[in-house]
């Protein structure tokens, strides 16, 4: 393992661990009582066995001795038999919490990160880093740090004992312990490459799952579940699993290593002490006390080289993580910012450029302005910013270049939760949860009483569809909203920014997908909707702009015609005139 990750990963758990530090504290000191108990037992069943021994010899050997050690080695097991009972359960408390600790806040720290993010990272990649992280570090906590710490504890005292029964055995075990520790550090490193390449398969292997599951309904259609299933059993078997089976036999043959060597070990004890017992500078009693201290020293280490891959393998998945979570996040609250309230001013870009990351330029010098109560569509071909001004609006991005202006403040100054609780968005494709009608509706304001979400219902005509579910507002929409109709979600949308009663609103052609019924229903719900709020229309269908205010038309990312519909499409040879014609037939 490279020395940066295991420093790394340390320093994470420690971080982790923190809040944890007086339980911690105590446990430590338990261990550490427990552990000097458990140092003394193999010396008191040593000199246990000698006093049967000499007893069957001489019959006339008082019993007092042999009762009094045996009283003394009970009452040492009986303590550390309730003190391991305690640390136990203390243990596995800890670290189970300490897991679901760390889940929690993993997927609420990805709530935080910018918006940027979320659409370069395939969410299975990611669910299943901040998984395995958490997985690892209860396994790390639970069964390495608080489970063999304290037996490592009780190494030290071992040591000191068997040196004063026979200090030529103890040289034995010193020597076995640092041959442990060299195949240790010669085997181990050269994992950390593959453990890598493992988790990187693995994540990938999830994000592609997750992907293709979130287009179920695309994949059922195209007929192309074999397919899938194909390409995620190649990821899953032929790639991360391969991965795990070529780390898992370089572990194997370390653990052979290990036996091989407490084999050896044991064997040389064995040997020189009949010459000891012979020669009576050990006796039987001894013997057994040596060999006990001897499984007590050799038996953590070949715990830790079994528990090595739950090390290495944590270390190199929290740290993964940990790459995640050390993203900056949205500022949302700026030093010296503002909070907004209800905007009553204008809006205004003022030359306005924009790229993405290794994306190239996508908006450059946009320059607007939108006076309060006015209607602003957005046209143009896919793919030239229309929707990138929405998000920069937003302030999901901010301008490489120029400024804007909501009620004269920059929006790099204001408080973001603020800013787009003022923002009301009714999307081409809604976004519901599996969740209630009335938890849905209510996510456009959770705070709103019962009554201001009926109202909003009605106001979006969705009242007359939920009316006549059998649990009406409590009745569940479904993943993604697939138990309802296209007509029916958008008018769930609308109910949800209805009760937002936002100052801004957004709208991207909500009605291009709907029959006619609904369509009509949805134009009458959107003009009173729309009605004294600034409304920016990201239009499709241009026969829908023609009531608006400005026009602004939009190629290669940068605004080249703007004007009523009326000025625009009179414009020989103009690029709206030009969409219009396409998509209408209209001509001279």
């Amino acid at each position: 393992m490279k020395q940066s990750t295991f420093t790394d990963g340390v320093r994470i758990i420690a971080k982790y661990l923190r809040p944890y530090r007086r339980i911690l504290l105590l446990l430590t000191a338990f261990g550490l009582l427990n552990a000097t108990a458990q140092a003394f037992v193999p010396l008191i069943a040593g000199k246990i066995f000698d006093a049967i021994i000499g007893i069957s010899q001489h019959a006339v050997t008082p019993l007092a001795p042999a009762f009094t050690l045996i009283g003394i080695w009970l009452l040492l097991q009986l303590a550390s038999n309730g003190v391991s009972w305690y640390t136990g359960f203390q243990n596995d408390k800890l670290s189970t919490f300490l897991s679901a600790e760390y889940t929690a806040n993993g997927f609420g720290k990805l709530f935080e990160l910018p918006l940027g993010f979320h659409t370069t990272q395939k969410q299975g990649d990611v669910s299943d880093r901040v998984n395995r992280a958490a997985n690892w570090l209860d396994s790390i906590v639970g069964n390495v740090l608080l489970t063999l710490l304290p037996n490592f504890l009780s190494i030290a005292v071992a040591l000191v004992i068997t040196l004063f029964i026979n200090w030529t055995l103890t040289i034995i075990l010193i020597a076995a312990i640092a041959v442990y520790a060299a195949i240790l550090w010669v085997s181990v490193p050269s994992l950390t490459g593959l453990q890598k390449k493992m988790h990187r398969a693995y994540n990938r292997a999830y994000g592609d799952s997750y992907d293709a599951l979130g287009n179920i309904k695309e994949i059922k259609q195209a007929a192309t579940e074999k397919l899938e299933q194909k390409k995620i059993r190649v990821n899953f078997l032929d790639r991360a699993a391969q991965f795990w089976v070529d780390m898992n036999t370089i572990f194997q043959r370390l653990n052979f290593a290990q036996k091989m060597l407490v084999t050896l070990t044991q064997l040389a004890i064995f040997i020189l002490s009949i010459f000891f017992v012979r020669e009576g500078t050990l006796t039987p009693g001894g013997l057994v006390a040596f060999n006990g201290y001897a499984a007590m020293i050799l038996g953590p280490f070949v715990i830790l080289g079994q528990q090595w891959q739950t090390i290495q393998n944590g270390l190199v998945a929290i740290t993964r993580a940990e790459k995640i979570f050390e993203t900056p996040a949205e500022i949302y609250a700026p030093k010296q910012g503002v909070t907004p309230g209800k905007f009553r001013g204008e809006i205004a870009f003022e030359d306005v450029s924009f790229s993405y990351p290794k994306g190239g330029r996508t908006l450059g010098h946009i320059s607007f302005r939108v006076k309060p109560g006015e209607k602003i569509a957005l046209v143009g071909e896919s793919g030239v910013g229309k929707t990138t001004l929405i998000d920069l609006l937003c302030g999901f991005y901010f301008p490489d270049h120029g400024r804007i202006l909501v009620d004269g403040t920059d929006i790099r100054k204001m408080n973001l939760t603020a800013y787009r609780s003022r923002i009301g968005v009714v999307p081409q494709e809604p976004a519901l949860f599996n969740d209630t009608v009335e938890s849905n509706i209510r996510y456009g304001n959770p705070k709103a009483t019962r009554e201001a979400m009926v109202k909003a219902a009605k106001e979006a005509y969705a009242d007359d569809f939920i009316e006549k579910f059998p649990r009406k507002y409590r009745q569940k929409v479904g993943w993604r909203g697939i138990k309802l109709s296209v007509g029916q979600k958008q008018r769930i949308a609308l109910a949800r920014a209805f009760l937002r009663n936002p100052d801004i609103l957004v709208l991207d052609e909500p009605t291009s997908a709907l029959d006619a019924q609904s369509e009509h229903l949805i134009k009458n719900s959107l003009k009173r909707l729309m009605e004294g709020r600034m409304t920016f229309i990201i239009a499709h269908r241009l026969s829908t702009v023609r009531e608006v205010d400005t026009i602004l038309v939009f190629r290669n990312g940068e605004i080249v015609e703007r004007g009523s519909h009326k000025d625009l499409v009179a414009l020989p040879g103009g690029a709206y005139r030009s969409l219009y014609q396409l998509q209408t037939g209209f001509s001279e």
